[in-house]
């Protein structure tokens, strides 16, 4: 029996201590490691670290990436990923817990191919085949798209799918092949090549569905890099997910995240044409009212102006009764003035009638000749003459002429 408090055995060490041992013997006895397996009980807190096991059918040990270096990749690890980790092995002090701390990642089976990618990457890079410059932009009219994927993938059924509902009008003519294996680069630049000299093609879109690197690695061929550059038609890449980059992805003169963003990038050519067109019909439409607008004024002006026949006759009708009173005024006055000078004469003239002499008593006195006799020294005695009355003549002879006085 022990009494008191019991004393801890000499060169004993905490829990602590141990674990930081441990930590130093793992840092320093086990050099960077690569190690093979699936993703599991995947974590990304607010930090950014990201926190796996990483599994096999028998085991698994807990991993660890920093948030600087998950930066770096250019992809974005999910769960049930089959990876490879360059790591470093450790322990975690506080729960005594062993872990890997993660330096680099790439998906299983992917260390040679990634680093040929890389290399291939960077040669073609070097040879200008990604620069935006030589790339071309899609037209913008697309009647007919050539669609080059295999028969049995499902990115053909997206882009079918997608562009029957948001482009129905477009064409699609397919060229199958195999996007997968060995075969795949060659069918792929053969259809590629057909595609391009189809007279009824506007633009090609080359799809497959995601995979890891190995699964791509057709669409990482040099060859058809150069082939995709050469085209003489747009050629959209849509392959994989949108963190799967591929060699035809960055040669393509427009890069689709997904087959389905690539059907939609086709489509969007499509529905800015028909926006335009719907503008220009606008446009079209307004012109033709304003036109139709202006024309019904001048119409309307014109019938303004526009008499009927009935019109235009009750005028002249009007004008002619106008003149014809004006006539009949101007014949009036001018028959007046001519009665009046009429009767000026008549006054005149009735003033100088003889008769009208006569008739005051006075006597016309006539020769032989019927010549008016003013002077008593032009007849003879015994000479006849005539003697005009108011009423009646008389025969008289001449007994005596008593020029200028009575008689004696």
């Amino acid at each position: 029996m022990f009494h008191g408090q019991s004393q801890a055995p000499s060169g004993a060490i905490s829990v602590s201590e141990l674990n930081r041992l441990a930590a130093g013997y793992l840092e320093r006895g086990f050099p960077m490691v690569r190690v093979r397996g699936e993703i599991a009980q995947l974590s990304r807190p607010a930090s950014g670290h990201l926190y796996f096991s990483l599994r096999d059918a028998a085991a698994s040990v807990r991993a660890v990436m920093w948030r600087a270096r998950l930066a770096a990749m250019d992809w974005q690890p999910k769960e049930g990923d089959q990876i490879e980790v360059t790591a470093v092995a450790g322990l975690y002090e506080p729960r005594g817990d062993f872990q890997l701390r993660v330096e680099s990642m790439v998906r299983s089976g992917q260390g040679a191919l990634y680093e040929a990618f890389l290399a291939r990457k960077a040669k073609l890079a070097g040879q200008g085949l990604f620069d935006d410059d030589r790339k071309r932009p899609l037209p913008q009219v697309i009647a007919t798209v050539a669609l080059i994927t295999s028969l049995g993938a499902a990115a053909l059924r997206d882009v079918v799918v997608t562009l029957s509902r948001l482009a129905p009008r477009i064409r699609i003519r397919l060229y199958p092949c195999l996007v997968q294996g060995p075969e795949a680069p060659g069918q792929l630049r053969a259809q590629l090549l057909a595609a391009d000299q189809d007279p009824q093609v506007d633009v090609i879109v080359m799809v497959r569905g995601g995979g890891s690197l190995e699964d791509l690695w057709a669409f990482n061929d040099e060859v058809l890099a150069i082939a995709i550059s050469t085209c003489a038609h747009p050629v959209i890449v849509g392959v994989g997910h949108e963190s799967d980059v591929t060699i035809a992805d960055l040669v393509a003169d427009l890069r689709a995240a997904t087959p389905t963003a690539a059907a939609q990038r086709v489509a969007q050519a499509d529905q800015a044409l028909l926006g335009r067109l719907a503008e220009l019909n606008q446009q079209q439409a307004a012109s033709m009212r304003r036109h139709w607008a202006g024309a019904q004024q001048r119409l309307d002006l014109a019938a303004g102006r526009l008499r009927s026949p009935a019109d235009r006759l009750r005028q002249r009708w009007e004008r002619l009764a106008h003149g014809q009173e004006l006539f009949t005024r101007a014949v009036r006055a001018r028959l007046q003035q001519i009665t009046a000078r009429l009767a000026a004469c008549q006054s005149q003239l009735t003033a100088l009638d003889p008769h009208a002499v006569l008739n005051r008593g006075y006597a016309l006195v006539l020769d032989e000749q019927s010549q008016v006799v003013t002077d008593a020294r032009g007849v003879q005695p015994d000479q006849s003459l005539s003697v005009q009355l108011a009423k009646g003549l008389l025969d008289v002879r001449v007994q005596a002429a008593h020029p200028l006085g009575k008689p004696g």
